[in-house]
C-alpha cells in the first residue's frame, strides 16, 4: 500500500512541476517563434544590446528591483506599440495576414509574462541612476528597439526571475 501512495505522490509531484514549467516553456517557444519570423538573431540586432546593463547589473537588490521595473515598464510600451492596430507603422504590419495572427499571438503572450512579472515586483521606487535615465531614452516605436527587445526577452526575463528568486 505505500508503494502504491508513494507513486501516486511522485506522479502528483511531476504533475505539478510539469504544470509550473509549462507558461515559461510556451514563453520561451513564443519568443523563438518570434525570432524566426522576424530574423531577431541577424546581426543589425544583435548589436548594442538594449537591456545588457540591465540583466548584468550587480547593483544592491532594491536598485536591481528598481531598474527592472522600469525595464518592465520599457517592454509594456514597446508590445502596446507593437500590437497597436492604430499605429500606422506597426511592426506586425510588415507581416502578411496570417504570419501577423500568429506573431501578434505570440507577443500577446510576452506581454502577459511582462504584467505577471511586473505585479510581483511591486510599484516601482523612482530612482535617477544611469541604468534608468538611459531606460528612459528608448524609442519604443523603432522598429529595429521593438526586434532588440524581442531578441532579449529570454535573458530579461531570467534575470526578473533571478531578482524575484529571494523575494518570493
Amino acid at each position: 500500500m505505500s508503494s502504491c501512495w508513494g507513486s501516486i505522490c511522485f506522479l502528483a509531484f511531476l504533475g505539478v512541476a510539469f504544470v509550473s514549467g509549462r507558461p515559461l516553456e510556451d514563453i520561451k517557444n513564443a519568443q523563438e517563434s518570434i525570432a524566426e519570423v522576424l530574423n531577431l538573431k541577424g546581426l543589425e540586432v544583435g548589436l548594442n544590446p538594449l537591456f545588457s546593463a540591465v540583466i548584468k547589473s550587480n547593483s544592491s537588490i532594491p536598485l536591481r528591483v528598481n531598474e527592472m521595473n522600469a525595464t518592465l515598464d520599457v517592454y509594456r510600451q514597446i508590445f502596446s506599440s507593437i500590437l497597436s492596430d492604430n499605429h500606422s507603422s506597426s511592426l506586425l504590419k510588415l507581416l502578411n495576414t496570417t504570419t501577423r495572427k500568429s506573431v501578434r499571438s505570440d507577443v500577446e503572450k510576452l506581454q502577459g509574462r511582462i504584467t505577471t512579472l511586473t505585479e510581483k515586483f511591486g510599484p516601482e521606487n523612482n530612482n535617477s541612476k544611469d541604468i534608468l535615465s538611459k531606460l528612459k531614452e528608448i524609442k519604443v516605436g523603432n522598429h529595429l528597439v521593438q526586434r532588440k527587445a524581442l531578441a532579449e526577452f529570454l535573458e530579461v526575463d531570467h534575470a526578473a526571475d533571478v531578482i524575484l528568486s529571494p523575494r518570493v
